[in-house]
């Protein structure tokens, strides 16, 4: 008795309550005048709680009667007689041949283990403290582990009543079977041997949620929120008891009477029975009104054996003919074991679709949370919904798509909605499964964001107002994880509107479709892991964004492949290759894996790709689905299909409604790769051709019979409209485009025009000794010098950025897209008529003015400082940023001194301003003119339009697998012009080092910086 006292009092002061005690208590015999016996005594002492005591003396044989008699602190929420009576009448709980059950007699263990146990919590809980985690911080608890378990109530399913799956997969037009469902209930429904299993709905502890004041205050959930969430009238009038206290409810059974003490705890009173109910999967399947939702979202769900779980359930059930208990997994991202990744038999699930959390997870944690503090919500569209949606709304055109044979009505319904292939179902359904409950209340209805991350109750479907959007709501169910809010309606994914909508749903772009959403599972956990780590599909969920989205055929990825740039640097023509792509399936989960098959073929460029046995480069070539992205030849075709990818994006502005067929030929790509249209038909986007820089590089040159472009065979128009989401158009194309082989340096090099400013850049690689007598501090370390040198070169060595094996790149290129305005030879031999020195002049110039001791004597040394100055700035001002063409459209006003154009960053540096040198560029139908820092004007001449792209490999060509970055370039010809960074040039270059405190004010000013 002593032990069990101080077990109460230590309970009541960490509740914050203590108190004295009087002169003659006896410590170890005698309790305290306001202390009650224990909650069974204290119980079973009030007639009106027989049937509690009922199920205390009958749970687990009396278990339970010892535990709420004598020991421990616990809490318990009790309903009296009458509260059961009226749950026997109203026949929640139904017997498998429909009739209700009408008395407590009648109930199973498992019943009476569900009333008992599910009202019933392991620690004793005033109510006030019942909103505290630990910590202990108040007001952040929702939710309670229940003393419920797992084996408490494992139902027994005939094999009838397990899902069943009508889905029959795509037939393919060479025969096989495509899409399919992986049937895993097929083995027990369809079983000669089991007549049923049994099987646990999740093997998490089931939890206890309760609607309490401090909690709802904490995170802004209104009384009207709780009051429509509970099934009252949706206001704050009846959240108050007559006393003026806001009312309390353990899901939606209310607490009448709080905090009754006992010795070993509390209990309170209920106004009903509670029952817990099941998850919300469970809730969905077993409501009547959301059945072909549910249909849909069994698709996802497996029994997955459990070892641990068929052992604890059969030795309190030695009764039962029981060998296997099963739990119920959804394929998820997140779920009670994180991501599930592989099926009942151990294989892999690889890239099969999955959803954003197994809604079946009792214990479901809140991302960055506890499971106590939050849950999750769903929004589910009854069955008239769905019936609407997909019968005469915008599902009807997947029933259409994907079971075309079939009428499109009422009787067909079900049938047809399991011909949709999961990876199209799946956005539909993780867009109304939200993470949260507690930003998913009526109040936050305009919060609430659709998976493009705009809100998903707004204006557009009639929803202004909380009021509003309960009148959308036919419903709310509430689950032990969980709400579901049955919905009058089916909310659409964006992914249905956006430009990936018509990839998703074409069978015959796979590949594609599959780089689209290879990183989809980890968008929300473990992002690291995500195989390309590029999330295509978030960025195409951005609907207001305007985009043109080029995408290759399956069959032009097989038929024509892909060159691979990392072979063509090695410039060993015997190694170039290009690579096909076809759809795959992963059946391992060893590394990072992409669901596509790549294989390599020798190429030779003046012959047209096309792969066969007498050009295959072998097996060594080649990526299957289960090969690891993040190495070897799986990581160059995860490389060529980014950049395939990347290449085919075109963002627009959000006026430009044209796109792609407006007036303009050239457009740069995501990646900054320019897509050139060749040719518009008048009739409309079908026919249409175009081709990126390898294209027009291969088009150009002496051989015709590598010539090819793209042409488009069919098209989406997904763009937004004053009644519709969308964002852009979608352009199925025979075979992809690509972007240049060659650098900058190796376009110049291949034009004599160009041959004077080419040298001009080249020299600056040789003259490390001049650069460190005339620059080079003496207290600079090696190192630091080294590093500091490098600024005076315009190529960088292929030691410190290796690229394409005969060629170099512009150091100063970093990951962008740049133009380069070059002067033709005659404007350089100008330039140095004007005064522009040679690094070989001004060598000369420095070596006789070098004294016995190595040093430039007197102001010498100031004016080659100047004439260095002067000659890097010369080349860097022709290098600027914004990648412009000589196109079909208008830019800016040349004439008007007040325009700017388009505004372009040089690579040319004003030390005193502390910043780039602008130049400004205005395009007009054909013509580009550039106005430099003296506002003079200069005429692009042909050639122009060049295109080039510096990429930067991690190692020398024949040990790169991929590329570190890439910057693309276009290049043009100024003609016998050349342009002038700042105006004091404008007498002539040499007034840069007339003087030499002209020379140092220029230097000072022009400082070589990057």
């Amino acid at each position: 008795m002593g032990k069990t006292l101080l077990g109460a009092m230590c309970l009541l002061s960490t509740c914050g309550v203590t108190y004295s005690c009087s002169d003659d208590f006896d410590l170890d015999e005698t309790s305290p005048s306001f202390l009650g016996q224990s909650i069974y005594d204290e119980l079973k002492k009030d007639p009106k709680f027989s049937t509690v005591i009922g199920l205390i003396d009958d749970v687990e044989n009396g278990v339970y009667k010892e535990v709420l008699a004598r020991t421990g602190s616990n809490t318990l929420f009790v309903a009296d007689d009458d509260a059961y009576a009226r749950f026997f009448a109203s026949g929640v709980w139904l017997k498998p041949d429909g009739s209700k059950y009408t008395s407590y007699k009648e109930l199973s263990q498992s019943q009476k283990k569900l009333l008992l146990k599910g009202s019933m919590l392991n620690n004793a809980y005033v109510l006030e403290m019942m909103t505290t985690i630990q910590g202990p911080i108040k007001n952040l608890c929702l939710r309670q582990l229940s003393s419920l378990t797992a084996v408490d109530t494992v139902p027994y399913f005939p094999k009838a009543t397990l899902p069943e799956n009508l889905n029959r997969g795509q037939l393919a037009e060479d025969g096989t079977i495509t899409n399919a469902d992986k049937r895993f209930w097929d083995r027990y429904r369809n079983s000669t041997t089991r007549q049923g299993i049994y099987m646990a709905l999740d093997n998490t502890q089931p939890m206890m949620t309760h609607f309490l004041d401090g909690q709802l205050r904490e995170k802004k959930i209104t009384a009207e929120d709780v009051s429509f969430i509970l099934g009252f009238d949706g206001t704050s009038k009846e959240w108050k008891t007559s006393d003026n206290i806001d009312r309390s409810f353990v899901y939606g059974s209310e607490i009448i009477k709080p905090d009754v003490t006992c010795m070993n705890g509390y209990y309170h009173v209920l106004d009903s029975v509670l029952v817990t109910p099941p998850n919300m999967a469970e809730v969905i399947r077993t409501n009547g009104d959301t059945k072909l939702f549910s249909a849909m979202l069994e698709r996802f769900s497996m029994p997955m054996y459990d070892a641990s779980l068929s052992l604890n359930f059969r030795e309190p059930n030695t009764g039962l003919p029981v060998d296997s208990v099963f739990q119920k997994i959804y394929i998820s991202q997140r779920s009670q074991r994180g991501q599930v990744s592989s099926d009942p038999d151990g294989e892999a699930l690889g890239d099969y679709p999955s959803l954003n959390y197994d809604p079946g997870w009792n214990s479901y944690t809140v991302s960055n949370s506890t499971k106590e503090q939050d849950m999750a919500t769903m929004f589910v569209p009854c069955d008239d919904a769905m019936k609407e949606y997909f019968l005469r709304g915008g599902g009807a055109m997947l029933i259409q798509r994907y079971n075309p044979n079939s009428p499109n009505d009422e009787a067909h319904l079900l049938d047809n909605l399991y011909q949709i292939p999961l990876n199209i179902i799946q956005p539909l359904i993780n867009n109304l499964m939200k993470e949260s409950f507690n930003e998913s209340v009526p109040s936050k209805y305009a919060t609430i964001m659709n998976d493009a991350q705009d809100p998903m109750f707004s204006s557009s479907i009639g929803i202004s107002s909380p009021e509003d959007f309960k009148a959308a709501v036919k419903k709310v169910l509430l689950a032990n994880n969980g709400i579901v809010y049955v919905m009058k309606n089916v909310i659409g994914p964006a992914a249905y509107s956006s430009v990936m909508a018509p990839v998703l749903f074409n069978e015959g772009a796979q590949v594609v479709n599959t780089v689209l959403h290879a990183d989809d599972k980890f968008t929300s956990t473990n992002t690291g892991s995500a195989p390309l780590r590029k999330f295509y599909s978030t960025y195409f969920l951005s609907m207001q964004s305007s985009f043109s989205f080029f995408v290759p055929l399956d069959a032009g990825l097989k038929d024509y492949g892909y060159v691979e740039t990392m072979s063509y640097a090695t410039q060993n023509s015997l190694n170039y290759r290009f690579w096909t792509f076809e759809p795959a399936q992963i059946t391992n989960t060893n590394g990072k894996c992409l669901a596509v098959k790549s294989k390599g073929y020798f190429w030779t460029p003046s012959q047209p790709m096309v792969p066969s046995k007498d050009n295959q480069a072998g097996n060594a070539y080649q990526s299957d689905a289960n090969g690891d992205v993040s190495t070897s030849y799986g990581l160059t075709k995860a490389t060529m299909l980014t950049e395939l990818i990347d290449q085919h994006i075109i963002v627009h502005d959000n006026d430009d409604l044209a796109g792609v067929q407006g007036s303009r030929n050239y457009y740069v790509s995501r990646s900054g790769a320019p897509v050139h249209i060749v040719s518009r038909p008048a009739s409309g986007p079908v026919g249409m051709k175009l081709e990126g820089g390898m294209q027009i590089e291969l088009n150009s040159d002496a051989t015709p019979n590598n010539d090819f472009v793209a042409e488009v065979k069919s098209y989406n128009d997904m763009k937004a409209t004053a009644e519709t989401y969308g964002n852009g158009k979608t352009y199925f194309i025979d075979r992809p485009i690509q972007p240049a082989l060659n650098t900058s340096y190796g376009v110049m090099e291949a034009h004599p025009e160009f041959t004077a400013f080419f040298e001009l850049c080249q020299e600056a690689s040789n003259y490390e000794t001049l650069y460190e007598k005339l620059f080079r501090p003496a207290s600079m370390k090696d190192a630091d010098w080294t590093n500091e040198a490098k600024k005076y070169i315009i190529f960088s060595s292929r030691t410190d950025r290796p690229t394409h094996n005969a060629q170099r790149l512009v150091r100063f290129f970093n990951n962008y897209r740049y133009s380069i305005y070059i002067p033709n030879n005659d404007a350089i031999e100008r330039a140095k008529q004007n005064g522009l020195k040679t690094l070989a002049e001004i060598q000369e110039y420095v070596d006789q003015h070098t004294d016995e001791h190595g040093e430039v004597v007197g102001d010498a040394k100031a004016i080659a400082q100047a004439q260095v100055t002067l000659y890097m700035n010369f080349l860097k001002y022709h290098f600027c940023d914004q990648s412009l063409f000589v196109d079909n459209c208008t830019v800016g006003d040349k004439d008007d001194l007040n325009s700017t154009g388009n505004y372009c960053l040089s690579a040319c540096i004003d030390e005193e301003a502390g910043s780039y040198i602008p130049v400004n560029v205005f395009q007009s139908p054909g013509q580009i003119y550039v106005r430099d820092n003296t506002k003079q004007l200069h005429k692009v001449e042909e050639p122009y339009n060049l295109i080039a792209r510096d990429y930067e490999l991690p190692d020398v060509a024949t040990k790169s697998y991929s590329y570190n970055s890439q910057s693309y370039v276009v290049l043009h010809s100024l003609g016998n012009d050349y342009m002038l960074f700042d105006s004091s040039l404008r007498s002539g270059l040499r007034s840069a080092y007339s003087s030499p405190a002209k020379a140092r004010a220029f230097v000072n000013k022009f400082r070589i910086k990057k």
